[in-house]
């Protein structure tokens, strides 16, 4: 009740201390692996892929991650999240979801945790450039951000979204570590893995937009799909195994 009574006033709440009373109602509690890759102190960019399923939707895997994250920075527990505009055939039973509904509700909850709302399509580049200046603002702050490349999917990893590679390069400016977090699930168990953070930097060459953004793109969701069992490596499996390839044995000269 409380909850809805700041839903409709618009008063904030902490999304961390609403994550651990979500969870806390939903065992069995999310296996955490690899916290110890967490940044002690100071503002980083956390990525994840997006798992999703029916019973399981993607804002408890962000809660998950989210509590995650408080236990171990508790001077600085909140986590400034990006979602999406919208949702497309979204239903209740039969009923259609209206995509207009799905905008109200989300510019509802974005007051109540001071989320960043990343507009969905292609064409809202003036929404899009707003958001990522919201972005850098809070950064620069000393605030940590996190955001889902893909936008949607269920698990096994699809491509990006374009133009998110681009995005991520100039949040991080090759100094903000990005810190890759995979999802899953071992029958009835959440799995959140933390990797190990990294600088996003570029190889020789890539001179146009398009070809930044696509490396950007693949250098993330390869480090997310790294973290993840090789069935859910989808459309980034060829790029995960040639890195794999690249990298020396253990004991090679």
């Amino acid at each position: 009740m409380g909850w809805m009574v700041d839903f409709l006033l618009g008063r904030p709440r902490s999304f961390a201390r609403d994550s651990r009373v979500t969870l806390d109602g939903n065992p069995p509690p999310p296996c955490v692996q690899g916290l110890d890759h967490l940044p002690a102190e100071g503002p980083f960019i956390l990525v994840m892929n997006h798992y999703e399923r029916d019973g399981l939707p993607i804002h408890f895997c962000a809660m998950a991650v989210s509590l995650a994250v408080a236990d171990r920075r508790s001077p600085s527990p909140e986590i400034r999240w990006v979602i999406t505009s919208e949702w497309y055939g979204r239903h209740i039973g039969p009923l259609p979801i209206p995509v207009w509904f799905i905008r109200w509700v989300f510019r509802r909850v974005s007051l109540l945790y001071g989320l960043i709302i990343m507009p969905r399509a292609a064409g809202h580049t003036v929404g899009r450039a707003a958001a990522i200046r919201r972005l850098a603002q809070d950064v620069r702050a000393g605030e940590s951000v996190a955001l889902v490349p893909e936008a949607l999917g269920k698990g096994t990893l699809i491509e990006a979204m374009p133009g998110s590679g681009l995005a991520l390069l100039a949040l991080s400016r090759g100094r903000l570590p990005i810190l890759p977090v995979g999802l899953w699930e071992d029958d009835a168990t959440l799995m959140v893995r933390f990797g190990k953070p990294f600088t996003l930097t570029l190889k020789a060459g890539a001179t146009s937009r398009e070809e930044q953004d696509r490396q950007a793109r693949e250098r993330v969701m390869v480090a997310i799909g790294r973290l993840l069992p090789e069935r859910y490596w989808g459309f980034y499996a060829p790029a995960i195994g040639r890195e794999l390839n690249d990298e020396p044995r253990p004991g090679a000269e």
